[in-house]
């Protein structure tokens, strides 16, 4: 168990490097087939032209059934109704595809799941026996489950440079930005399952419990730190489909108020051992609102974010929801580095950052437009308001009720 935990997370971060979407593919085929010591293993993706999920990528079957097999999308759509979804079939009575072309080449037995993004099918990771006897067990499906999330950072980031290869020498610098700020939350990541690897090998070869507080600590360091790169996908990959006139949102009604506190919760959690910085929140008890809480969500991630990042000294971060004039008001305030004059005419355009101060930070500049495209989205408006540098500010955000 502990050498394959230890290969997948090498494997996350070849395949987090691989730019090259031909390649990762078979290179996601190969770890599939060696992380659960499988006879095969195909990751089939989404072909919009043929209307159906064709395979990509493959190891331990033949070509000709890598080009020939397929499944349709209205099939797979239902098969892998949510994201994550996980199921072991055999494949002599419950076939996934041709079951002729399955028959031919022997497979008996699959695990497959779901690689998904933002709700959307991506495609699908299969995983093959050939000994109908095989039962992918427990281990088998959660390093498998591990994977298949991964994978699906892997292509998004991969095509997203696949679309940005065509730009000019201006986006070179953005590319390099990009890359880094993918992989930045992939070191204390690595740092962190390799003390908890220690640790568990300690507790094993000394017959003591581990010490489950500090396994929850570590636990949710990581966890927030691949919420941090989900983030930073989501947001290149809106300001994508922003570009291309695919901005949408999904309107239901939600507790706008509850959500705005869970947010700040987050950041609480999150800055705790930082210790700098408080948190004041004032909101009413409940304001039902109908819009994408997804898209609300991330708008409020990168505003309080920016709020907490910008005020590097500390102080307090200040958020406020009312209902005033018609609309749910939302206002972020921070005791920070402030935003001068110049900048705040141009502030809120993608890949656009802030100079002096700003300009130190880490950053791709797009935090800040995403918010402004999703406030857009829904009828609303964003703006800035700052005394000066070193002067705080505060994000303003009305959303029409």
């Amino acid at each position: 168990m502990l050498d394959r935990l230890r290969r997948l997370h090498e494997v996350t971060n070849e395949m987090l490097g691989i730019l090259d979407l031909d390649r990762l593919y078979m290179t996601v085929a190969d770890v599939a087939k060696s992380l659960d010591t499988a006879d095969a293993a195909s990751l089939m993706i989404v072909d919009e032209d043929e209307d159906a999920l064709v395979i990509r990528g493959y190891s331990g079957l033949s070509d000709s059934y890598a080009a020939t097999q397929r499944i349709p999308l209205s099939r797979a759509r239902k098969h892998y109704e949510r994201p994550g979804s996980l199921v072991v079939r055999d494949l002599r009575t419950a076939p996934l595809g041709n079951p002729t072309l399955i028959r031919g080449e022997g497979l008996a037995k699959v695990l497959a799941l779901s690689v998904a993004r933002e709700g959307e099918l991506m495609g699908a990771l299969h995983i093959y026996s050939r000994d109908p006897a095989r039962d992918f067990d427990e281990v088998d499906r959660e390093l498998a489950h591990i994977l298949a999330a991964q994978v699906s950072v892997a292509i998004a980031n991969a095509r997203l440079f696949t679309q940005l290869t065509e730009m000019d020498e201006a986006r070179e610098r953005f590319l390099s930005i990009v890359s880094h700020e993918l992989r930045t939350p992939l070191t204390p990541l690595k740092a962190l399952a390799q003390l908890q690897l220690g640790r568990l090998r300690r507790s094993q070869e000394r017959g003591v419990p581990m010490d489950l507080d500090a396994l929850a600590r570590n636990l949710e360091s990581i966890e927030r730190q691949v919420d941090r790169m989900n983030g930073l996908v989501n947001d290149l990959l809106s300001v994508s489909r922003a570009g291309k006139g695919r901005f949408e949102i999904d309107r239901e009604p939600f507790d706008l108020a509850a959500e705005v506190r869970d947010v700040v919760g987050r950041y609480v959690a999150a800055t705790r051992e930082e210790g700098r910085h408080t948190f004041a929140v004032d909101t009413p008890e409940t304001l039902t609102y109908d819009g994408d809480q997804s898209r609300i969500d991330q708008l409020l991630m990168n505003l309080v974010g920016n709020a907490v990042k910008y005020s590097p000294r500390g102080g307090e971060v200040a958020v406020r929801l009312a209902r005033e004039n018609g609309a749910a008001e939302i206002a972020i305030a921070d005791q920070g580095i402030g935003i001068s004059e110049s900048d705040r005419a141009r502030l809120g355009g993608a890949f656009t950052r802030g100079a002096g101060k700003a300009a130190t930070f880490a950053g791709m500049g797009i935090g800040l437009h995403v918010a402004k495209l999703v406030a857009e989205a829904h009828g609303g408006s964003l703006q800035l308001e700052s005394p000066g540098e070193d002067k705080g500010t505060t994000v303003r955000v009305r959303l029409p009720l």
